[in-house]
């Protein structure tokens, strides 16, 4: 699941989901887009991203081709 969709399961925006993580929203803007590849995310960014949504890091991490399996 991608971050977008795990977001949007979450019920936040993008900036509820920057404040909640303490990640700034442009930053979470690119890893959406494709800007920033999920592989590619920092570890404390990922961290930050999975504790806001009740995940773990990996799955954030993961690039988009596994996830989807």
């Amino acid at each position: 699941m991608s971050l977008e969709s795990m977001r949007q399961a979450a019920g936040l925006s993008l900036h509820k989901l920057a404040e909640k993580s303490g990640v700034n929203y442009m930053k979470i803007h690119q890893i959406e887009r494709g800007k920033i590849k999920p592989e590619n995310i920092t570890l404390r960014t990922a961290q930050k991203l999975a504790d806001a949504l009740g995940c773990e890091p990996k799955e954030l991490m993961a690039p988009e081709q596994q996830i989807e399996k």
